[in-house]
């Protein structure tokens, strides 16, 4: 299986308080994982609101990790966004609109066949979305 990160699954090994399973997760299935530009964003945004030796630290860890997922960071692209137009017009129609930046996200994982890791399952649990909530379902995991 190959997974999708998103940004709250992908940070944890830089966080103060990590979930330690996540991480240990992460380590195993790290050439099964991929992300997209859209969670690389969020991320970079979330450095950005940090200050000092901290805001340093995370923007190391941040080039570090584009560095070891080079190649398996997905754009989003003309063929995804083709996806995600389709995606909201049925979401829509089923009156269960979904935040944007989750959304392409989602177009995303669809039009790559991948499961989509995340803590934030409530917004992702869709029809035809493959979700996996790794702070939920690995076995002795508290978030």
């Amino acid at each position: 299986m190959s997974w999708l990160l998103d940004a709250d699954v992908l940070s944890q090994p830089v966080k103060t308080r990590g979930n330690r399973a996540v991480i240990q997760w992460l380590e195993r299935e790290q050439d099964a994982c991929y992300t997209s530009t859209i969670v690389i964003a969020q991320i970079a945004y979330w450095v950005r609101t940090k200050e000092g030796r901290t805001r340093t630290r995370l923007q190391q860890w941040l080039r570090r990790s584009v560095d070891v997922l080079e190649g398996r960071i997905f754009s989003f692209n003309v063929a995804t966004a083709h996806v995600w137009a389709d995606q909201k017009f049925l979401f829509e129609q089923a009156a269960k609109p979904m935040p944007v930046e989750d959304s392409y996200i989602a177009a995303t994982a669809r039009r790559h066949d991948l499961t989509i890791v995340t803590g934030n399952d409530k917004d992702f649990r869709r029809s035809g979305l493959k979700v996996f909530n790794p702070f939920k379902e690995l076995p002795g995991v508290e978030r």
